[in-house]
């Protein structure tokens, strides 16, 4: 089905671009639009919920409105979408000066954006560092290379020492790693690749997550009681780990306990009292926010991202605010969370999960709308930096979305198309995990 809607799509997306002319390097263009709204058609048709605005900004009206009975085509025959104004005026209008990347910032218009990046096929594990810049490799550090450097090399060490490194240097222990990870896939950026290669399907958490976890080391600032452990956030399960102790041992108990394949979200119960002291004395809370958003910051891998995260990151504050959505950029709402811990929470594994479940469903706006709040942290390199400022997006519902070529203009689209309606950009999109709807589940990734 997807594979048959995208053939359909790479024809189209072809056709656009017969001329051989570039398209102008902004979104808001007209054949960039259409090629836009086209794409939102597919993934809706394939019941994957995406954001059909772009039509406002095409000069090929569509004869056929969305099922929503709203109208499309051009601005004029689209005075519902962007107030009838072309988008940048209803950017300055309603929100003010949101800033630009700044002249020169060389970002790839060219190359197909959508499958240049990978979706998560595994657990998501964000780790607390209070850094927004690390080694090139995050997980451990060259001595030979740094070293006529004592400054940088303690900085490498600092690397080794990390709870990244630990959990990393376990994780190649395992079988699955062990095996190797096969043949590098290659895209075909002449023309829009299918769907199904990069947007994984929907399936249980428990089965879902067999491969393994994607780690990403975080400007979250850890909120565990002893200041050497680590805050870790597990996705899509939308916990906080607490306590996690910084060694090989406390890596290993991390996996076990929270990550394996075959997990619910709830984790593993503490069988008794000793398994809440000493490596077993970690805690586990569903997180607060409405949505998490993940910016690279990793200047030592490409300083467009250094630079792109702090504008995207204020940019984002601005268009929250408007909604009354709170801000989380350290961690600190992540202390003194309510209720027992997932760990000690009572009864089988059913009565777990649907408790776990509870907690997800009563947080504040988690369905749409304004109120609540979002935790927004830099990460380490999440690769296609060409075509920063690169984030990931990341929803109570399991879904992820990774996003490109996002500028701060592009922002109120990532604010009001997914964060508050659930839905997907289709000129942002990389790749995308957990985005396919059921028809009892509505067309929106808050639904569930």
């Amino acid at each position: 089905m997807l594979r048959k809607l995208s053939s359909q799509l790479s024809g189209a997306v072809s056709s656009l671009s017969a001329s051989g002319d570039k398209l102008p390097p902004q979104h808001d263009s007209a054949g960039r639009a259409e090629s836009y709204a086209k794409f939102a058609e597919v993934m809706n048709e394939a019941h994957i919920p995406a954001d059909s605005s772009d039509c406002a900004a095409c000069d090929h009206p569509c004869t056929v409105g969305p099922e929503d009975g709203t109208s499309a085509g051009t601005i004029a025959e689209s005075g519902q979408i962007w107030d009838g104004k072309s988008y940048r005026d209803y950017v300055m209008d309603k929100y003010g000066d949101l800033g630009e990347l700044p002249k020169g910032f060389d970002t790839d218009w060219d190359s197909e954006l959508a499958g240049s990046g990978q979706p998560a096929r595994g657990r998501v594990v964000v780790i607390s560092t209070g850094k927004s810049n690390w080694e090139r490799d995050h997980t451990v550090g060259s001595f030979s290379f740094f070293f006529d450097s004592v400054a940088t090399l303690k900085c490498v060490q600092d690397e080794k020492d990390s709870f990244a490194y630990q959990l990393d240097q376990y994780l190649q222990t395992l079988p699955a790693n062990k095996a190797g990870k096969g043949p590098k896939r290659t895209v075909d950026f002449d023309t829009r690749p299918p769907l199904d290669q990069f947007i994984a399907p929907v399936a249980p958490i428990a089965e879902a997550q067999l491969a393994p976890p994607s780690l990403y080391s975080s400007s979250l600032i850890s909120q565990a009681d002893d200041p050497e452990d680590q805050s870790v956030l597990v996705f899509p399960d939308w916990k906080v780990v607490h306590e996690v102790e910084n060694t090989r041992e406390g890596a290993e108990r991390l996996y076990q306990d929270a990550l394996r394949g075959g997990l619910g979200k709830a984790g593993e119960a503490s069988q008794s009292e000793s398994d809440r002291e000493g490596v077993g004395r970690k805690r586990s809370w569903v997180l607060p926010y409405r949505a998490v958003i993940l910016l690279c910051s990793h200047k030592r891998r490409d300083n467009r991202c250094h630079i792109a995260a702090p504008l995207l990151r204020s940019a984002l504050i601005t268009c929250l605010s408007k909604y009354d959505i709170t801000v989380d950029e350290t961690g600190s709402s992540l202390c003194g969370l309510n209720g027992p811990p997932l760990e000690e929470l009572e009864g089988d594994e059913a009565a777990r999960e649907a408790e776990t479940q509870r907690r997800i469903d009563e947080i504040e706006s988690v369905h749409g709308g304004e109120g609540g709040e979002v935790g927004i942290f830099n990460i380490n390199h999440l690769g296609g930096h060409r075509y920063a400022g690169v984030m990931l997006v990341l929803l109570p519902s399991g879904a992820f979305l990774s996003y490109g070529r996002v500028t701060p203009q592009e922002i109120p689209r990532v604010v009001e198309d997914t964060i508050l309606k659930g839905k997907i950009v289709p000129g942002l999109l990389r790749a995308a995990a957990g985005v396919e709807r059921s028809a009892g589940q509505g067309h929106s990734l808050l639904k569930w």
